[in-house]
């Protein structure tokens, strides 16, 4: 079948519901979904034990999902505040491009994610979408150490900026840089992990300041972008090694 056909195909059944192994939204350019059927997985860290933030380990229940197979763009970031009437951000930079966009605050990328008709990930599911789902693999596509630097892109094998946003080895899910790049901001988050056969307890978006980020970035060495580890800063922070992608519910 012709890639042309094919692709309206997929828009046309995307629309209506059903799934496809992944569709384009033609307004945000490079913009990608890719359907993840969810499921039980154990979140947290299952190799040591050892982590304090990641423990105790848990199974956690996530929905199906269309996630974003790259993380937000220059392109498209600039296309949401020209399309929306927003200030151009960073107007100074000339990195743009398809690179991974960066020193954007959680309310922005909340708003960019909601423009398209998404969200940010909440922490079980971008877990369960780096880890792909119940392999829970150690990092984004391998457990393995010394593969990791095909799937990471990090400070052991990158130059100090945002890159070319798929340019590592995508993971288990067909989705790029789940670990480096750019670090990732995260929608809601359990504050510390529930013990066996309790509750999690959330904390409330509209008075916490803090906020968590996943996946590590290029300015960290490799272990940071363990699919389990997590990190946390303010939510009007603004840095160069922290970006966002979307996923939204099927």
């Amino acid at each position: 079948m012709e890639f042309r056909t094919m692709k309206r195909i997929c828009i046309v059944v995307m629309l209506f519901g059903a799934g496809c192994a992944s569709s384009r939204i033609p307004e945000a350019p490079g913009l990608e979904w890719v359907a993840v059927e969810g499921g039980q997985f154990t979140m947290g860290d299952v190799v040591t034990g050892m982590d304090p933030d990641a423990t105790p380990v848990h199974v956690v229940e996530v929905g199906d999902l269309w996630a974003s197979r790259y993380e937000t763009t220059w392109d498209q970031y600039d296309w949401f505040t020209a399309t929306t009437g927003r200030e151009r951000h960073m107007p100074g930079n000339v990195d743009r491009g398809a690179r991974a966009v960066h020193s954007v605050m959680w309310a922005d990328a909340v708003a960019f994610c909601a423009f398209v008709g998404g969200r940010l990930p909440t922490e079980p599911e971008w877990e369960f979408l780096a880890a792909g789902g119940a392999l829970k693999q150690r990092y984004p596509g391998t457990n393995s150490s010394e593969e990791a630097g095909d799937y990471v892109r990090s400070h052991d094998n990158s130059l100090a900026e945002s890159f070319i946003v798929g340019s590592k080895l995508p993971n288990a899910f067909g989705l790029y840089d789940m670990g480096g790049n750019v670090a990732e901001w995260i929608a809601d988050y359990y504050p510390k992990y529930p013990e066996p056969g309790a509750e999690p307890e959330w904390f409330d978006m509209q008075n916490f300041d803090m906020r968590i980020l996943r996946g590590g970035s290029y300015a960290q060495n490799t272990p940071a972008a363990r699919t389990a580890r997590r990190a946390g800063t303010l939510q009007d922070v603004r840095s160069e090694s922290i970006g966002f992608r979307c996923v939204k519910d099927r």
